[in-house]
């Protein structure tokens, strides 16, 4: 899986920061890609990557905040022009409201979209998602409107099959694979063999946590506390700002600072961040945090692999 940042800025789009937006590449796990966020002008961060926005089929929304939404109908309406049919439809999920917005703004645009799009709204606590690969549960923040973060598990997941060592047996690609992969032992002809010298290791549980604004508050540690990956917005990194941060309902580096210390993460990327930090703070968050943990601040268009 891959993680690309499309805009990593608070509230009004900077030179180097544009507002809000990332996309997860699960093109390996789901055949899909997933955005986060759609800021103003993320349809022309993403001409700069390499995502191609008819793969994108999932839009999650955390709230209704000019900088998480007003590049959505521009995005919508681009991907219209991509796609030959309703082949490749969207769901969009979100707080109540997010439907209404968005089509409202398509009738008074006079933008009718060759694909169908989806609607999933939520007012509380929820799992959204429930498969046998991944679940997504939506949880409610402390922000000035509602707002929701993001809790992605991917759940445990056997190996990949061996196909070489098979064919040496003269088991050939076929439905027979299937049946390997699912039980503990298989027969072929008169010999039992055990499925597992046949797979790579087990894909453990992976949680991804994506804090989009809110302020601090206790329950926030519980949220994160078994994850894996946190994606959080970190809009004053500069401890000394921290009353700014309550004051406008967002996160300083000492909430981050906080809410870490309790939990299991292994990577941790800080988005949303202030136009008024320069790269010397950056650099000193950065080398300040917990070495046990691999920090990074985001910007626009980086790339990671997860």
């Amino acid at each position: 899986m891959k993680l690309q940042f499309l805009g990593t800025g608070a509230g009004l789009p900077a030179k180097f920061r544009n507002t809000q937006s990332l996309v997860f590449n699960f093109m390996q796990e789901l055949k899909e890609c997933w955005m986060f966020d759609c800021g103003e002008a993320t349809q022309h961060q993403i001409l700069r990557t390499n995502i191609k926005p008819t793969k994108i089929t999932k839009i999650f929304i955390s709230h209704l905040h000019a900088d998480h939404i007003l590049g959505l109908i521009g995005f919508l309406s681009s991907r219209n022009f991509l796609l030959d049919s309703k082949e490749s439809g969207v769901t969009i999920y979100g707080p109540v409201g997010i439907r209404q917005f968005v089509e409202q703004n398509l009738l008074f645009t006079h933008c009718s979209l060759n694909f169908d799009v989806k609607y999933v709204e939520f007012s509380s606590e929820q799992c959204i998602i429930d498969n046998k690969t991944v679940v997504v549960s939506a949880y409610p923040l402390n922000h000035n409107i509602e707002c929701f973060g993001y809790k992605i598990i991917f759940k445990n997941q056997k190996g990949s099959l061996d196909a070489e060592k098979l064919k040496k047996l003269g088991i050939m690609p076929g439905p027979f694979y299937k049946n390997i992969k699912e039980q503990d032992s298989f027969v072929y002809n008169g010999t039992t063999y055990n499925s597992s010298e046949f797979l790579s290791e087990d894909k453990p549980k992976k949680e991804i946590v994506i804090i989009p604004d809110t302020r601090y508050f206790p329950q926030l540690n519980e949220f994160v506390k078994n994850s894996d990956i946190i994606i959080s917005e970190c809009t004053y990194l500069d401890e000394k700002d921290a009353h700014h941060a309550r004051k406008n309902y967002h996160l300083s580096i000492l909430d981050i600072e906080n809410f870490i210390t309790e939990s299991t993460v292994k990577r941790l990327f800080l988005t949303h961040i202030s136009a008024r930090y320069d790269v010397d703070t950056e650099k000193s968050v950065v080398e300040k945090i917990d070495k046990t943990i691999k920090v990074s601040i985001a910007h626009d268009l980086d790339e990671y692999n997860l």
